[in-house]
């Protein structure tokens, strides 16, 4: 008859091993938490700074996902919006004149002088035009308005780098609406319209 000898594992091989698993889950695991910090680190410092560029001291936060922000002017609690363009150094601020039309201000970091001239192409239906820049005192900054009745898609080219207004990505009808209900601020106040008792018609 064969007689088989079996020799049993040693308790120690197995313990080791067991700790090897561990170690590797415990170090992936920590690679991945790793992993996500700077993620969300990085995520916070480009909010960050999209927050604050051109900011013009006003403080601005995310209205969607879309890349639109949101504030109000300190002195008399008018809503804007504003889009940021980090590639090409520029911004597009967008607000409501006392007639309701859209008023769009954009700017562009770009380093200029005062007595120079400068064009951006503005292209629509009617096809490109010339508009004229604006040096600002502080010789950093070039910038342009353009007021519309109705808000069309527009591209902007300035020193071969362009930049997009497309009016549906924009919640343009609540610039409207906010409007219409700070001038009715006594009606919409009683209707529990907490922004309109807030938020009273003030501009001149």
């Amino acid at each position: 008859m064969l007689n088989v000898h079996c020799e049993r594992i040693p308790d120690k091989i197995t313990t080791d091993m067991i700790n090897v698993k561990s170690l590797l889950r415990a170090t992936s695991t920590k690679i991945v938490l790793l992993f996500l910090l700077v993620i969300t680190i990085g995520l916070w410092l480009v909010s960050h700074y999209l927050l604050t560029f051109q900011n013009k001291e006003m403080d601005w936060e995310w209205y969607d996902i879309g890349g639109v922000q949101v504030t109000r002017t300190t002195d008399t609690h008018q809503l804007l919006f504003r889009r940021v363009y980090p590639f090409q150094q520029a911004v597009i601020f967008t607000s409501l004149t006392l007639d309701n039309r859209f008023d769009l201000f954009t700017i562009f970091n770009h380093s200029c002088t005062p007595d120079q001239t400068y064009t951006v192409t503005v292209k629509r239906d009617k096809g490109p035009q010339q508009q004229p820049l604006i040096c600002h005192e502080n010789g950093r900054e070039l910038s342009f308005r353009l007021v519309m009745t109705r808000p069309h898609p527009l591209s902007i080219t300035f020193d071969q780098q362009s930049i997009t207004f497309q009016p549906r990505n924009w919640a343009l009808a609540f610039l409207k609406k906010d409007q219409f209900i700070q001038k009715n601020k006594h009606y919409f106040c009683t209707k529990k319209h907490f922004d309109a008792c807030q938020y009273e018609w003030s501009r001149d």
